[in-house]
């Protein structure tokens, strides 16, 4: 699924929810989530008449969620920031879309090691790729935003964090996870089956493309929530998505704690 870009400076004035009803964006805690905009009118049934229907996918669980990408490269801006119930020892991040028209997307923490490596590295000193993946959840929606950095990102951030720890491979720091090369890469996970098919190409052509085409890891910064009462499109849960994330990319969202009062004082 890819999701819309984000609209040109001239919409909806970031910070400024639109006339239906806002979600928010934020951490791996769910404490936030998103808000949704006037959705694009693709999930109608229209068509070309002869065409059979799509065959129905989902449901769409934490086990087998709806993953989504955003087209184009998004470049970050992270500022360290004050939360609230922060675990001792990690700092919560910001994360937030440069530009003209700035809009923040996630909030997350992260062992403070970690963080200062993310400074230190510069690990988003240019454009990355924003992913993600949604499931429902007692009548809602859940999921996470990544960012999908490059193998030479990861190391640098591996560098910083402990570089003089070079030669003790066997020490690992519990926090380590966070931005672990040891895993699968984006591209192995998605380009798996395509592999074997085409185990059988011309060896000389694969070796030249997998140089040029750099693994990248991917890296959680933050959780999306919709409320069961603020969903927009209860049939259509790959619409509803969409819709969340235009809302999203575009600032218009809340904080979850914020909406939660503001649906206890619209119900009254």
């Amino acid at each position: 699924m890819i999701c819309p870009p984000p609209e040109e400076p001239g919409g909806t004035p970031a910070g400024e929810p639109d006339d239906g009803p806002d979600e928010a964006r934020g951490d791996l805690s769910g404490d936030t989530d998103g808000d949704p905009d006037e959705a694009g009118e693709d999930g109608g049934d229209g068509g070309d008449g002869g065409d059979e229907p799509p065959v129905p996918r989902g449901p769409f669980t934490r086990e087998n969620p709806l993953t989504f990408i955003v087209p184009e490269p998004l470049l970050l801006r992270i500022e360290r920031v004050d939360r609230p119930g922060a675990a001792p020892g990690e700092q919560p991040i910001a994360f937030t879309r440069a530009g003209p028209r700035e809009v923040l997307l996630a909030v997350n923490a992260y062992p403070t090691q970690l963080v200062d490596a993310f400074f230190a590295s510069d690990a988003f000193g240019e454009p990355v790729i924003v992913v993600g993946a949604a499931w429902e959840e007692d009548g809602g929606v859940r999921g996470e935003l990544s960012t999908l950095l490059p193998e030479r990102t990861m190391r640098a951030i591996q560098e910083s964090v402990s570089p003089e720890e070079d030669d003790d491979e066997d020490k690992v720091e519990p926090w380590a996870a966070s931005a672990s090369l040891t895993g699968t890469s984006y591209e192995e996970a998605v380009g798996s089956d395509d592999e074997e098919d085409d185990e059988d190409d011309d060896t000389g052509e694969e070796d030249e493309e997998d140089e040029e085409a750099e693994p990248h890891f991917p890296l959680v910064i933050g959780a999306v929530l919709r409320f069961p009462e603020n969903r927009r499109f209860p049939q259509d849960f790959e619409l509803e998505v969409d819709d969340l994330m235009r809302a999203i990319l575009e600032g218009r969202a809340m904080d979850a704690g914020e909406k939660r009062i503001d649906n206890l004082l619209g119900g009254i």
